[in-house]
């Protein structure tokens, strides 16, 4: 089974970045497996928290130096009793986008895709950006949630 993906094209070039954190290679700025939120209160710059403990199954987020970013996601579903029979499901989220914060915790939201659905056993591919950004500092790429048709806290994300 071909693991679902998404992608990224093109949110950034020129990016600019101290380093090369997590990078395999000179190509790449960041290279980095997906954490998912445990619900803690952890903030990215205005994106707020998960409301509810989440878990992955697999998630892998590389971010190249021509701006390309790649990040696969499997399996993003709950991962808290409280939910009762929606626990290992995604429940209401119906959708996730992914956003690129420039200044790590405190920084900003520079870019963010559109929409994309979420199936039922957590998985969505093609998320597609094609906005530039000259300069972004300590990254971290968030996958936020779809939620009654608005965009919510991050469920997932790296570089942190």
């Amino acid at each position: 089974m071909k693991v679902p993906s998404i992608l990224i094209r093109g949110i950034l070039a020129g990016f600019f970045v101290c380093g090369g954190v997590g990078a395999a290679n000179a190509d790449e700025i960041l290279r980095a497996k997906l954490r998912s939120c445990v619900k803690d209160g952890t903030t990215f710059g205005d994106v707020g928290t998960c409301g509810k403990v989440w878990k992955l199954g697999s998630g892998e987020v590389k971010l190249e130096a021509d701006g390309k970013i790649k990040v696969e996601v499997k399996g993003l579903v709950l991962n808290d009793a409280s939910t009762g029979e929606f626990n290992g499901t995604p429940d209401g989220v119906t959708g996730l986008v992914a956003a690129l914060i420039c200044g790590g915790n405190g920084g900003t939201v520079a870019a963010q895709t559109a929409g994309v659905p979420l199936s039922q056993a957590g998985d969505a591919k093609d998320i597609r950006n094609d906005n530039l950004l000259e300069r972004c500092v300590a990254p971290v790429i968030v996958v936020r949630e779809i939620f009654v048709g608005a965009v919510g806290g991050w469920l997932a994300g790296a570089g942190f």
